[in-house]
This record gives structure tokens, sequence and C-alpha cells, in this order.
């Protein structure tokens, strides 16, 4: 084949036009995991008898949580964030914690628990695995997927296996829905979810940016809860 031939058939070869793949898909698939199991929970609290310590976010829109089947359970958990938080933005409440695991005793929690000690720890346990292996990874990328401050995120990847056990252990009550106090959202969630509404939800995951951007989670709890 002559030189004028072999660049002809170079140039005829199509050039990839695919993305090279973003390195947080393993971590955002481990959030899509965890929500789905957490969505399941607080489902499951919702078909329950007793919601007098339950969140308005659950308590407002009882019948959308108790009536999400698999599909939407899916639908919902797909949010680019976890849905759950453990204090995710306080950076005095996790330098507490990595500095006296082991013997630093729990303030009582500030809201009454939303899960039963058994599912709260498993819970708890599976976000940090999360938390952790994110940040370890790559600490802007758990600020994002886990809508933490950069500070805590930097704390969580230096923590090691017994601060992981310590907070599964003694600080699971602090597990909480994220914007559990903005229950007009959730409720959009979950509608959209119900309908499969594609375009709803990416609204609202939008939206989602937004509230993590303006740090919604730690300016509406008050303040540095204690550990």
């Amino acid at each position: 084949m002559s030189k004028r031939s072999m660049k002809r058939a170079q140039g005829d070869t199509p050039r990839s036009t695919s993305p090279p793949p973003w390195a947080g898909t393993p971590f955002l698939a481990l959030v899509h995991e965890f929500n789905e199991l957490f969505v399941e929970q607080v489902a499951e609290i919702a078909r329950g008898d007793d919601l007098l310590t339950a969140p308005e976010m659950v308590r407002s829109h009882r019948e959308l949580w108790a009536g999400l089947d698999a599909r939407a359970r899916r639908s919902a958990s797909r949010c680019p964030f976890l849905l759950a938080d453990i204090q995710f933005r306080n950076q005095p409440w996790w330098q507490r914690v990595q500095y006296h695991a082991g013997g630093h005793p729990d303030s009582p929690p500030s809201a009454a628990p939303l899960f039963s000690p058994k599912p709260a720890v498993e819970l708890t346990r599976d976000a940090l695995i999360v938390a952790w292996s994110t940040a370890r990874q790559d600490t802007r990328l758990a600020a994002t997927l886990l809508a933490m401050s950069h500070e805590v995120a930097r704390i969580v990847a230096q923590l090691g296996l017994s601060h992981l056990r310590h907070i599964t252990d003694h600080h699971h009550h602090h597990l909480r829905p994220r914007w559990e106090h903005l229950s007009p959202f959730w409720g959009r969630l979950l509608t959209a979810a119900h309908n499969d509404d594609r375009d709803a939800l990416y609204t609202l995951h939008l939206q989602a940016f937004q509230f993590a951007d303006a740090g919604w989670d730690f300016a509406a709890s008050g303040s540095d809860a204690t550990a």
C-alpha cells in the first residue's frame, strides 16, 4: 500500500468521541446503593404504627414513603448525594470524634432517633464505609458526593478502623436524613420517584446541588452538635 493510501486509510478511521471514564463512577454507585437501603428503612418506619417521633418529612409524606415499590425506591435513590447525614458539615464534631475515640462519652441526641438500634448501626456503618473509602480516594470527590465540608472530608480520610467502629457503636444516633427540615423537597422527590418522572428528578438533583453548596444541613441544625 502506498504512503498516500495508508494516510487516507488512517484518516478514514473514526476517532472515539467518548469522554474518559469519570473517576467518581464507582463511588457514585456506592452512594446509590446506600441510598436505596436508607430509603427502604425510612419507608419501613412510615409503614409502622408510631410516627410521633418521626421527622416532618416522614409524617407529612407517610403515604408516599409507605407506597414505595422497588422501582420507585431505585428512582429516589439515584440522587447524586448520600441521602443520609452524619454531621458531615460539622468540623468540630468530627475533630472531637477523631481525638477522643474510645473514651469520649456521647451527649443525648438533639432529636429522637429515627431508627431502632440495629438498623441505625448497620446504616451508620455502611455510610461510614462509603464516606471513608471516597475520602481516601479524593477528598474533593467526597465533599461532592456526601455534601460534606472539605475540612470534614480531610478528617474522614485520616480515620482508622478503630474510629469507624467507635462512631458506628456510639454515635449512630447522629445518622439523620439529609435535608430533613425540607419536607416539601422530600415530597417532590418521592412523587417524582413514584411517577418515574426523569425531568422532575433531574431538576430536584440540581436543587440538591444548590442545597449542598449553601450548606443548609449544618445551618438548619442550628449549630455544633456535641459528640
